[in-house]
């Protein structure tokens, strides 16, 4: 339970086009705020969007609200379909490169396909200790042996 005088630990749903062009705000609208995200169905009905195609702009929107209020990266809507194991997976992934972090789930048979797409890859991870191993011998840019070029960003 919170301590006394302090509010519990909130998360926004934002489910229509109003919530959708006031994401920052709603981000950055308590102190006691602690993350965003979509709810893509109620969402899906508000706009009359029928397709994937038609949510990659709230998608995002909601991305960048998230982290221009200094939240952690939002979770992913729930996958309605808890038998497309398929277009769960490529769903995931495409969340992921659009800079969600993890989906909420509606099955239990859903957890392990999200869990393989949120987890890093075995190159990801040989990749980034390779970048940390290079910016602790020498700070400021680089360009590493693979060509990658990076600096304190």
């Amino acid at each position: 339970a919170p301590a006394e005088g302090t509010a519990p630990a909130l998360y926004a749903l934002l489910e229509s086009a109003l919530g959708i062009e006031h994401a920052h705000t709603i981000a950055t609208a308590h102190p006691a705020l602690r993350g965003i995200a979509l709810g893509e169905a109620d969402l899906r009905a508000d706009l009359g969007v029928r397709e994937d195609a038609g949510l990659e702009w709230p998608r995002s929107r909601v991305v960048v609200a998230a982290r221009a209020a200094g939240l952690p990266p939002p979770t992913q809507s729930v996958h309605l379909d808890t038998r497309d194991l398929k277009g769960l997976a490529a769903s995931c992934a495409h969340g992921r490169a659009l800079g969600f972090l993890g989906r909420a789930a509606i099955h239990p048979r859903q957890l392990p396909i999200i869990e393989r797409a949120y987890l890093p890859t075995p190159e990801e991870i040989e990749q980034a200790e390779t970048v940390v191993k290079a910016a602790t011998r020498e700070r400021g840019a680089q360009a590493l042996e693979d060509g990658t070029f990076i600096d304190a960003a």
